[in-house]
């Protein structure tokens, strides 16, 4: 998240119950792979057999529509494909028709927060197709939370995790400030110890503990993911072996004219979205050109969060947030009121175009692209599970296809993940995490929200049993929520809170 958005996220929660928490989610937000594996997987599978029959299998990998489908599920993968007439159906086994109907792979948000949010945001990920997500910090605590749950039999979707992001200056929960590199090795040390994926690094990282988290990470095999840290030039993030990107921080910088000179300002902590913002318009098409193939060359991976900046220039509270309980609804108002007009708050929709504009650039270079949201529910107008769609059309609409962004959310997360053997396509062979959409989203991308049930872990759920489990609320009214006065006038100086201003 860039500055305002950090600014506007602090005002929103200032005089909430919740502007500890905010502090804390909002710090974990700045910001690889080589997983085998996801940290949170289902722990029962389904021990009897589906049949999809007369389906449309959408193939990721080239666009093509394979008609009239019979998918045979047997347990919780995938044990057949083809022509319905050609196979003996196993006995006792579900048969479900798909006729007019396309099924495409499972998606992943990858790049979610769920914190202490699990009991509402498992159902509506698997609502909407999402079947796995990845978690780009948060507490243990909470992490034991969700697997409680999931060993308790709570449907969620495949989960992967880092814990506490490793960051510099911070004093707050599930954030290592690290001063030392005796403390950075510790930290990533204590990450592999507890479970952890992947090492998440956040943008106030000194380059020096940089490189030796990078190097300790490589010991246990640790990608390393997050955001680019504001002493580290992009093309050597790359070098270093950073796998994932968040955000696009530092890429405004890291593609113009304006590199040396920028990274060389002692107060770019401090003014890091205003020269992301001055840098853009110095875009250098060369020394994006050579940026852009270490990316694609290297394999880096870039997560823009698109929706993030729009979500939080909206105007009014997202009707979509009566799946969110009343008192986040009220935050949410809150904040919007209390930034509705402000400077903050423009730059969004202006932040958001160039975000827009890069992504194309970087996606005609061939730059490897995987959708992610931030969704978190400190987030005004964040919806898990439905902003992943959202995410899916600003793609589309920033260049992509409609192919390439269904990529996005499912072949690319399984390359990311080393997991294509079992994830990412409709294939004989792979889990059967699935999604039976009532239209083409190769034809329009929003088709992918359209969804007529989805196959997790080998098991059907059809929609109504899906939204039987989304728990609803009262949609809060705007006029209801009432300012105190010390709300109508939010102070500058969260500017400058820890002087971090890039998610």
């Amino acid at each position: 998240m860039k500055r305002s958005w950090f600014v506007v996220k602090i005002k929103a929660c200032r005089n909430s119950i919740s502007w500890v928490l905010a502090i804390v989610f909002i710090i974990g937000l700045f910001g690889n792979a080589g997983l085998s594996h996801a940290s949170l997987e289902p722990s029962t599978k389904s021990k009897h057999s589906l049949v999809i029959q007369h389906a449309t299998v959408v193939d990721v990998r080239s666009g093509k529509l394979i008609q009239n489908q019979t998918i045979i599920v047997n347990g919780n993968k995938i044990s057949y494909i083809g022509n319905g007439e050609d196979v003996t159906l196993p006995k006792n086994a579900k048969v479900r028709d798909a006729t007019g109907q396309y099924v495409i792979p499972g998606l992943w948000d990858m790049h979610v927060h769920l914190l202490k949010d699990y009991k509402h945001a498992f159902p509506l990920f698997l609502a909407h197709g999402v079947t796995g997500i990845r978690d780009l910090g948060t507490d243990m605590s909470h992490i034991e939370l969700w697997k409680k749950a999931i060993q308790n039999g709570m449907p969620a979707p495949r989960t992967v995790y880092t814990g506490a992001i490793l960051n510099q200056g911070v004093h707050v929960p599930f954030h290592f400030d690290l001063k030392t590199e005796q403390e950075a090795r510790k930290a990533v040390r204590s990450i592999a110890e507890k479970g952890g994926d992947f090492v998440k690094v956040y943008s106030g990282l000194p380059r020096s503990i940089y490189n030796v988290v990078i190097d300790e990470a490589r010991k246990y095999r640790l990608p390393v993911t997050g955001h680019l840290p504001f002493q580290v030039r992009a093309i050597d993030g790359v070098r270093m072996g950073q796998k994932s990107m968040e955000h696009l921080n530092g890429l405004f910088i890291a593609t113009s004219s304006k590199e040396a000179e920028l990274l060389k300002k002692p107060d770019l902590p401090k003014r890091y979205f205003e020269y992301e913002m001055i840098a853009n318009k110095h875009y250098d098409s060369k020394v994006a050109a050579k940026l852009f193939n270490e990316f694609a060359e290297n394999e880096v991976w870039q997560v823009p969060t698109l929706i993030t900046p729009i979500n939080m220039a909206k105007l009014e509270i997202d009707p979509r947030a009566k799946y969110v309980p009343p008192a986040i609804q009220k935050e949410w108002i809150t904040f919007i009121k209390t930034m509705k007009d402000t400077k903050e708050l423009k730059l969004n929709v202006e932040y958001a175009k160039m975000m827009g504009g890069l992504v194309e650039k970087m996606n005609d270079a061939g730059v490897p692209i995987m959708a992610g949201t931030d969704s978190a529910t400190l987030i005004p107008n964040s919806i898990f599970g439905s902003s992943l769609h959202d995410e899916l059309q600003l793609l589309v609409k920033n260049g992509l296809s409609p192919l390439q962004a269904l990529q996005t959310a499912t072949i690319n997360p399984a390359r990311y993940f080393e997991r294509v053997y079992e994830l990412g396509t409709v294939e004989e062979g792979k889990l059967a995490d699935l999604v039976v959409l009532e239209a083409n989203p190769l034809e329009d991308i929003r088709n992918t929200a359209r969804i007529s049930a989805v196959v997790f872990n080998g098991k059907l759920m059809e929609k109504k049993e899906l939204a039987k489990a989304i728990k609803t609320y009262d949609l809060v009214k705007m006029e209801d929520v009432k300012l105190e006065p010390k709300q109508t006038k939010p102070s500058n100086s969260s500017l400058h809170h820890h002087g971090l201003h890039a998610h």
